[in-house]
């Protein structure tokens, strides 16, 4: 079977698996009283290094197919109330640790984090840095638009210590552009590039979006060409989930016609052709990085790691969600932020935490998230590891998975023996399948909406 074939094949709505059991398995009844003694007895004592999220939902414009948690406004005097919020809520997690923690990563994501002014960046990052401790090696990331983002903000934040960017992109036709309510050209989006090389940004990253409105496979190809002779350091090429029953927004696009299935997967298709061809590798799912990106070298080293930011080389004993909608992962527990922003506010002012919901993880929950983390960030799975680490024999424990993986066998996407199941370079692709296969409660009926695994 061809790629074509296999990208056709294995084209389903699935779980990203950025957390496990994903976000339709966990519950509103835990809320800031579980969270404050998750917080408590996870991290208190301990050494090894977190990860910190902090999300900023601002936005002046709206982009139709965005589907992040956002506030659209061109008052930025919104943003102090805010950002008070977020120092209080850093705070008040620092206090109920306890004991002075140290960070591997910071994670700024929206929205767009560059509405905060350069002072406003600044106040936030000395704040988290008043209360935490940051590794001599940390990742220390941010999304940035280049349409509202100035030279004096990427200098700031790379004085600060910020060491690596994403630039979002989408699509670089101007027609496709127009629809979606996001001018952004080559030029403007390239200076920006050239500038966060120069102030010695690494890792930059471009996201992609395949599957907008008037997208062809001719006019993505174009954005393909003009995305590698730009050469970022990394590439996440996404598909369009439309799902205007969530994102009312969206359905502003509906009078324009989307590319069918099979472009949708023939763009796909050829943009994994092109970037695998021109230096880049895949590193899972739909990402992909230049050779000599630390986030393909971590394949090798077994190093690469995955959570709520996305693949990273910076694992931690946790991450802490910092602002409305943002999530952590603490100690065997999810928990997320209210969503709204007001709302977010009110719960910090009164309580110095805003939980909402959340998840603890039951002991079939965390071997099955341990497998999944294995499959999706080392590739491999070695059946004496989850027996050393677990006491119980994996071929006998997941019988019926295995028997599962034969047609992921015979295509060439992953190989099984007695000892391992092992992710070929091709099966990167499609590996949000394969971990479907030991998701315990896909088939639950959850009312679930998922995007398609590609």
């Amino acid at each position: 079977m061809d790629l074509n074939e296999l990208i056709k094949k294995y084209s389903t709505s699935g779980p990203r698996y950025t957390s496990y059991p994903t976000a339709p398995q966990w519950t509103e009844d835990l809320k800031t009283a579980s969270y404050r003694e998750q917080l408590q007895k996870s991290f208190s004592g301990r050494t090894e290094p977190i990860a910190l999220y902090v999300h900023i939902p601002f936005c002046e414009a709206l982009c139709y197919y965005c589907g992040c948690n956002i506030q659209i406004t061109k008052d930025h005097s919104r943003s102090q109330s805010y950002l008070q919020s977020l120092i209080q809520e850093i705070r008040t997690v620092a206090e109920i640790i306890g004991t002075r923690q140290t960070l591997s990563q910071i994670s700024w994501g929206g929205g767009t984090p560059t509405f905060f002014t350069c002072q406003e960046i600044e106040q936030l990052h000395l704040a988290t840095l008043k209360y935490f401790d940051l590794a001599g090696d940390a990742e220390v990331s941010i999304e940035i638009d280049p349409r509202v983002t100035t030279w004096d903000q990427l200098a700031t934040l790379r004085r600060l210590g910020f060491n690596r960017v994403s630039l979002g992109v989408q699509d670089f036709n101007t027609e496709v552009q127009k629809v979606i309510n996001r001018i952004q050209s080559v030029q403007l989006t390239g200076d920006m590039l050239k500038e966060c090389r120069r102030l010695g940004f690494s890792g930059i990253n471009f996201d992609l979006i395949y599957g907008l409105p008037l997208q062809t496979r001719e006019t993505f190809r174009k954005t393909l060409e003009e995305v590698i002779s730009l050469r970022p350091d990394r590439i996440a090429l996404y598909n369009y989930a439309h799902l205007p029953s969530l994102r009312p927004h969206q359905k502003i696009m509906d009078k324009y016609a989307r590319p069918n299935s099979e472009d949708r997967l023939a763009i796909f298709s050829e943009g994994y052709t092109d970037f695998t061809s021109q230096g880049y590798r895949s590193i899972g799912m739909d990402h992909f990085a230049l050779e000599t990106d630390e986030l393909f070298l971590a394949i090798e080293k077994e190093t690469l790691y995955r959570n709520f930011m996305g693949y990273t080389v910076k694992r931690g004993a946790g991450m802490i969600g910092i602002g409305a909608s943002a999530i952590g992962e603490i100690g065997g527990s999810y928990f997320q932020n209210i969503r709204e922003t007001k709302p977010y506010e009110d719960s910090v002012n009164s309580e110095g935490v805003a939980a909402f919901r959340g998840c603890l993880l039951t002991q079939d929950d965390k071997e099955r998230k341990w497998i999944i983390q294995q499959l999706m960030c080392k590739f491999v799975l070695r059946f004496q590891e989850y027996q050393k680490l677990f006491q119980k024999d994996f071929a006998q424990q997941f019988q019926s998975e295995i028997l599962k993986l034969s047609d992921f066998s015979q295509e060439g996407i992953l190989k099984v023996d007695s000892d391992s199941i092992v992710i070929t370079d091709l099966g990167r692709l499609f590996i949000r399948n394969v971990a479907m296969i030991f998701d315990a409660y896909l088939n639950l009926p959850t009312g679930a909406t998922y995007s398609k695994t590609l």
